[in-house]
């Protein structure tokens, strides 16, 4: 079965608890301890719901935080040597990978 990754279907799940706990709190057959099991209920499958959001949020938060860049770029070999020296990099840093 394939996993819905939308936070709609949270949100209407959410919704549809509700108004379910609603309808069936309003008919009134149940006692104060049915309602309170009813209300356990109800808050467990919420609080899942509620979970499952924080961590779609995260994870997609997560992507959008990673940096652009590959990594560091090496300078060109007739670039200033990075190391502050003022002469070029073939002729400072650079001579001594060789």
């Amino acid at each position: 079965m394939k996993r819905i990754k939308s936070p709609w279907y949270e949100i209407i799940w959410m919704s549809v608890w509700s108004a379910a706990l609603a309808a069936i709190i309003g008919t009134g057959i149940f006692d104060a301890r049915e309602t309170a099991g009813l209300i356990l209920v109800w808050a467990v499958l919420v609080g899942i719901s509620i979970y499952s959001l924080v961590l779609f949020y995260r994870s997609d938060r997560k992507k959008f935080l990673r940096p652009a860049s590959p990594g560091p770029v090496a300078p060109g070999l007739n670039a200033p040597c990075p190391c502050g020296s003022g002469r070029k990099y073939k002729r400072c840093c650079g001579a001594k990978s060789r």
